[in-house]
């Protein structure tokens, strides 16, 4: 039997209706807003995308058959509905009629099969892969509906559909992805100059109400004070992705905005743990003891994030609160258990952290020097990021990084924290049976109380035997003109730019 959808399992709030309303027609005459980031986007695939540049960009060019709000909450896009079965295995979507492709095609069933078939082909290389693995089949009984069938029940399914990855894509145009890609969004790519900017013009056939706006240019623009100095000017309308010291220094500027909100997205001290010293828990609970998370929170974000646990963040509520984490440092109990690990003397290791990346940068620095008293000798070595997965990531002890939010809970911490996850193979390579028997348990329940139960019994295996040092969950922060109205700063880190225009 299929069951009418109902209110996400993974996610903090409840979901509203299925099905949205036909839209009117666009509205033109918003003007062109100028978007100032950091970095050239290195892939215009959205099966390929892992950097917040391209993730902005994808939710412009293309729809998923969900999509997620600012507040989390998960609603219909390219999906017009959805039923799933009393097992969470079989799954139903109706699409949206009439919605065409920026080439002028009508969107279809196999246009979404040819997404996620392409998705999960190793031969695409796609980072979300693994976080679809549980689809076995699928079928278009007709043009306007796709049936997954799973390996196993999932109950948050429907949720992780509105993925930065799996935008839809016209089955006829793969092949020009990376150079012409086409979507059915609120916009076209007219161009894109690596190291300049990225123009786009409103889709005027778009199939939902707006976007206001006749364009957008997202500016590459790698300095900050260059792209403040810019906003400021008003030669730019929105700074996207400010550092918390930026937060801070514009929050009296005149004629500026500035929005922060809570994400799940983290950063951390990577530690390997099967290579030494990091392959001793020990030493991996000794730095913990040695540097309080909340001096760090505050050094590094001036207080725009908050000391977690792991990658649940701490307004989830998912997050174990009655864990308490370390107000202060514990040297002495922490140079008591690296004399148990055998070590008589500091550790001196390499500590990895990223150039360009100034956040990361501060906090590998404040890792180094708060750790020095507990016995621990840190070296900062600078790498640039581009070359952290060939030089870095799993081949050394320690190294600084961090990843975005994710839209569940399980696709924040299966991939990472389970022995068979994807990123865990390619970060710190460890295991506990305690934390694959919750990740494994959790995403086969359908009952959000005992997805908690698992998830609260992961943490608290962390905490005991910690893969990394998780530092915080960091808020998310945009500059504005005060002209661009019906913006937001989305936790995602992209916008929603349908209603949005800028007053004359």
């Amino acid at each position: 039997m299929m069951l009418p959808r109902r209110s996400a399992l993974a996610l903090p709030a409840l979901i509203g209706t299925v099905a949205l309303s036909r839209p009117g027609a666009s509205q033109a005459g918003g003007g062109v807003l100028r978007i100032a980031m950091s970095a050239n986007l290195r892939n215009l695939d959205p099966a390929k995308m892992t950097i917040g540049e391209e993730f902005l960009y994808s939710v412009l060019v293309f729809n998923g058959l969900t999509r997620m709000k600012e507040d989390q909450s998960i609603e219909p896009e390219l999906a017009e509905s959805w039923t799933y079965s009393d097992d969470l295995k079989t799954w139903e979507f109706k699409l949206r009629r009439g919605v065409k492709f920026h080439h002028g095609r009508e969107m279809t069933a196999d246009d979404v099969i040819a997404t996620y078939r392409r998705v999960l082909d190793p031969a695409t290389s796609s980072p979300s892969r693994s976080n679809y693995d549980m689809i076995e089949q699928m079928e278009a009984p007709d043009p306007h509906t796709v049936i997954f069938r799973l390996s196993y029940a999932y109950g948050g399914f429907a949720d992780i559909l509105s993925d930065r990855q799996v935008k839809i894509i016209p089955a006829d145009k793969v092949d020009d992805l990376a150079t012409r890609p086409i979507g059915t969004g609120p916009f076209t790519l007219r161009s894109y100059t690596p190291g300049d900017r990225m123009v786009l013009a409103r889709n005027p056939d778009y199939w939902e109400a707006g976007p206001k706006f006749d364009g957008v240019e997202l500016r590459i623009l790698p300095e900050m004070s260059v792209r403040i100095a810019a906003l400021q000017a008003g030669d730019l309308d929105v700074v996207w992705d400010l550092g918390p010291e930026n937060v801070r220094a514009l929050r009296d500027v005149r004629n500026v905005r500035t929005d922060s909100v809570a994400t799940a997205s983290w950063d951390g001290a990577i530690m390997n743990c099967s290579i030494p010293p990091f392959n001793d828990v020990r030493v991996r609970r000794a730095l913990h003891l040695a540097v309080p998370k909340a001096d760090v929170a505050e050094a590094v974000l001036f207080g725009e994030g908050t000391p977690t646990h792991s990658p649940i963040a701490p307004n989830h509520p998912f997050f174990a609160s009655d864990i308490p984490i370390p107000t202060r440092a514990d040297v002495a109990g922490a140079r008591r258990l690296l004399r148990e690990a055998g070590h008589s003397g500091p550790i001196r290791v390499p500590l990895i952290i990223p150039v360009g990346r100034p956040v990361r940068e501060r906090l590998g620095v404040t890792l180094q020097q708060m750790a020095r008293p507990s016995g621990f000798e840190f070296e900062i070595q600078r790498v640039p990021f581009g070359r952290y997965s060939a030089e870095v990531a799993g081949k050394v002890p320690i190294y600084i990084d961090g990843y975005f939010a994710r839209p569940t809970i399980d696709t924040s911490t299966y991939p990472f924290l389970h022995s068979r996850g994807s990123q865990n193979s390619r970060l710190w390579i460890y295991s506990d049976p305690r934390v694959d028997a919750a990740l494994d348990a959790a995403r086969l329940a359908g009952d959000v109380n005992v997805q908690k139960e698992h998830y609260v019994a992961m943490q608290r295996a962390l905490v005991d035997n910690p893969p990394c040092y998780f530092a915080y969950a960091q808020k998310f922060a945009c500059a504005y003109r005060t002209a661009v109205k019906d913006v937001q700063t989305h936790p995602m880190r992209w916008f929603d730019l349908r209603a949005g225009y800028i007053a004359s």
